[in-house]
């Protein structure tokens, strides 16, 4: 598969978060940065020039300069391997690919293949969340990780003793989704590939969305509604200066926040049915 690149040169590199959530509602699936320069890539068939300008000019007393390039059919694994670093989550969670040892000091070692999917780890998104449902019960609980990404969610939740359904729109996501729920021993978990529709006559115990605002708000009502009575709503993808209307949404169906975590820009609700 071909990709277009776009390469950015930010003038505040405390923006590069900003810019990569945007990017990523308009498809674009990886990031590297380093600095204040940020490289975007996309499937070129997927690439929409007059989308991606229209980000650019919205964020331009931000932006230096960028380019945009065409890149050939590339191993991307191998160029994954040569940058992916393992991350630890509050020195519990060890989160590693195939080609790092894993921490015989960690609570738990997660094993994910290096790819393109959401929720490697690296992102402070996932950090939060994975922080969260260490509070939260989950031993023979029924879980839905929607917009799962790599299934890390997943796996941790299968690791503390839940089952479920993961379910992401991406095919390919869903594939490798797949793979690393086998790697890493979680059996209790099937991951579909879908949208909202998926979520379809089944009540969960505890209900993950890492995805973004627009998602979580449209998504709201039917999320309400497959809550068990007193079942929990963890979301996170969505930055800090959108929280308060976050919550004024979440609050309007019956869910009160519990916890709120920020991390670098962004925020992460803990929220529990009350209706």
């Amino acid at each position: 598969m071909d990709y277009t690149k776009v390469s950015i040169r930010l003038s505040d590199k405390n923006a590069i978060d900003i810019l990569e959530a945007e990017l990523a509602e308009i498809g674009f699936e990886s990031f590297t940065s380093e600095g204040p320069d940020l490289k975007a890539y996309i499937p070129s068939d997927q690439y929409s020039e007059s989308e991606s300008q229209n980000i650019l000019e919205a964020y331009s007393e931000l932006i230096e300069s960028h380019t945009t390039s065409s890149i050939e059919h590339t191993n991307w694994n191998a160029i994954w391997e040569s940058s992916y670093d393992p991350v630890w989550v509050d020195e519990r969670i060890f989160i590693h690919a195939p080609f790092h040892t894993p921490s015989p000091d960690a609570e738990l070692n997660i094993e994910l293949e290096p790819n393109m999917s959401f929720g490697t780890g690296h992102h402070p998104t996932t950090h939060m969340m994975l922080r969260a449902m260490r509070d939260v019960p989950l031993e023979g609980k029924k879980v839905v990780d929607f917009g799962a990404g790599s299934g890390i969610l997943a796996i941790y939740a299968g690791h503390r003793g839940a089952h479920g359904i993961g379910i992401e729109i991406d095919t390919n996501a869903a594939d490798a989704a797949r793979a690393n729920l086998e790697k890493n021993g979680t059996h209790s978990f099937e991951m579909i590939t879908g949208d909202l529709a998926a979520l379809v006559d089944e009540r969960f115990d505890l209900i993950l969305a890492n995805i973004n605002r627009n998602v979580i708000e449209e998504s709201l009502p039917t999320f309400r509604q497959r809550l068990t009575p007193r079942g929990w709503l963890l979301c996170a993808g969505f930055l800090n200066e959108d929280a308060e209307g976050l919550k004024n949404a979440l609050r309007a169906q019956g869910l009160e926040v519990k916890t709120e975590l920020s991390q670098d820009g962004w925020t992460m609700l803990a929220t529990q049915l009350t209706l």
